[in-house]
C-alpha cells in the first residue's frame, strides 16, 4: 500500500470515528432527556403521594374529632334522666294533640 492509500484509509477511519462519536453523543443526549423525564415523573409521583398521605392524615384527624364529638353528645343524651325524657315526650304529645284539635 502506498502512503496516499494509507492517508485515504486514515481519513476514512477518522470520519467513521467522528460519525460514531456524533451518534454516541446524540444517543447520550436522548438518554439523558429520557432519564430526566423519568426522574421528573417519579419526583412528581412522590410529591403527589406525599400530598395524598398528608391529606389522608388530615381527614383521619378530622374524622376522629367528629367521632369524639358525637360520642360526647351520646354520653350527654344518655345522662339525661329518664323522667325528663318522659316529661319532654309527654309535652310534645300534648302540643301535637292541642295543635291538631285547634284546627292546625
Amino acid at each position: 500500500m502506498s502512503i496516499s492509500s494509507l492517508l485515504v484509509e486514515e481519513k476514512k477511519a477518522m470520519l467513521f470515528v467522528e460519525e460514531a462519536r456524533k451518534k454516541a453523543e446524540e444517543i447520550l443526549k436522548e438518554a439523558k432527556a429520557e432519564a430526566d423525564k423519568i426522574l421528573k415523573e417519579v419526583s412528581d409521583e412522590e410529591k403527589i403521594k406525599e400530598i395524598l398521605e398528608r391529606y389522608e392524615e388530615e381527614l383521619r384527624r378530622e374524622a376522629e374529632k367528629i367521632v369524639e364529638r358525637y360520642r360526647r353528645e351520646v354520653e350527654r343524651i344518655k345522662s339525661v334522666p329518664d323522667e325528663l325524657l318522659e316529661e319532654a315526650s309527654d309535652m310534645i304529645v300534648r302540643e301535637v294533640i292541642d295543635h291538631k284539635f285547634r284546627g292546625g
